[in-house]
């Protein structure tokens, strides 16, 4: 007689016992809500804006910088490390079509203690904008300093190495060859080969910066790293009819000595102060410094959104109507934020 029952499966044997707690979450809720309020609280107590995070101009949520997210790794006990992913560095552009170029692929682990807790990859290279150009300036023939300005004609027109910007007070006349021939405006980075560091620290920073904010559930505080991006409308006819509007007037009001950002306590935001009155025909580049500060960004940052849209590193490298065009934009982000 056959025994059926020892040909039969065992279906106890082929199921696999059930892990409950692979489906269940690592924490319980209480201790979510107390994770998250600590984070809340290191965000407003320990960060400092302009510091550890700030805002880019053309955006609205914060970004965090590399100063914040290394308190938050410490803060948490997380441990760095960086591996280098991808590289390419052609010294001497024989694989570029004769430009040198380098590519940084990093990729950021963050751990506490042999656990892996999260990770992100991040890149940089020498052709994005503020490393591929250079803003080349008049210099002058005597003292060799990039303070070469054209002098107003009421008084004699020419040119003249402005001591205000660290020239020597020297004059040219109009059509001087030592002046008017040297290449002005955006140009290649004829050094780029001394950023080829920078490049491959930033690619690392932001890979940090990426998986900071993985890594502590920072997201909803601050967005990527994006400061060295500054989406800005390209002329002043893209600008919105609300900040077009604002612009036409704001050019002649904006603060000259203050633009700190002021706290508002039952708000729990800061708005910036109220700019006060400018001369039109002075010198606008403290007023742009100004403006510029009440938005809580910094002048590298300005500096580097200067370089992407008008080609110029500096603000002094600007037209007057360059200057106007930069301080109404300012202005129109003002008033935006104090409308908000």
């Amino acid at each position: 007689m056959t025994d059926k029952a020892s040909n039969a499966p065992d279906v106890a044997g082929a199921l696999a016992t059930l892990d409950q707690s692979q489906f269940m979450p690592a924490m319980t809720i209480e201790l979510a809500v107390e994770r998250y309020n600590t984070i809340t609280e290191f965000v407003s107590r320990v960060l400092r804006r302009d510091v550890d995070y700030g805002t880019i101009p053309g955006t609205d949520k914060l970004t965090l910088l590399k100063p914040g997210a290394e308190k938050l790794t410490t803060f948490f006990g997380l441990s760095t490390r960086f591996q280098v992913i991808e590289r390419i560095e052609d010294w001497t552009g024989a694989m570029h079509e004769g430009e040198p170029f380098f590519y940084y692929l990093s990729r950021c682990q963050l751990y506490r203690g042999e656990l892996l807790v999260a990770e992100a990859d991040a890149s940089c290279n020498s052709r994005e904008t503020k490393y591929r150009y250079r803003e080349a300036q008049r210099i002058c023939p005597s003292c060799q300093q990039a303070a070469i300005i054209k002098g107003k004609e009421e008084y004699g027109g020419g040119w003249i190495c402005f001591k205000k910007k660290g020239g020597c007070g020297a004059k040219f006349s109009n059509g001087d060859a030592s002046i008017e021939t040297q290449t002005v405006g955006r140009i290649f980075n004829p050094d780029i080969a001394d950023q080829v560091n920078t490049i491959q620290k930033m690619s690392q920073k932001r890979a940090l910066v990426a998986a900071t904010l993985l890594a502590v559930n920072a997201s909803e505080f601050f967005t990527q790293d994006i400061e060295d991006i500054m989406t800005i409308p390209t002329s002043a006819a893209s600008v919105d009819a609300r900040d077009n509007s604002f612009a036409k007037n704001a050019e002649r009001s904006v603060a000259a000595d203050e633009g700190r950002l002021r706290a508002t306590a039952d708000e729990g935001r800061f708005s910036p102060a109220r700019p006060a009155a400018v001369d039109e025909d002075a010198d606008l580049r403290p007023a742009i410094l100004s403006a510029c500060r009440a938005l809580g960004k910094t002048e590298e940052q300005l500096e580097d959104w200067i370089q992407k849209k008008f080609g110029a590193g500096k603000i002094d490298g600007l037209t007057a109507g360059q200057k106007r065009e930069v301080l109404s934009f300012l202005n129109g982000r003002i008033a935006k934020q104090q409308a908000a």
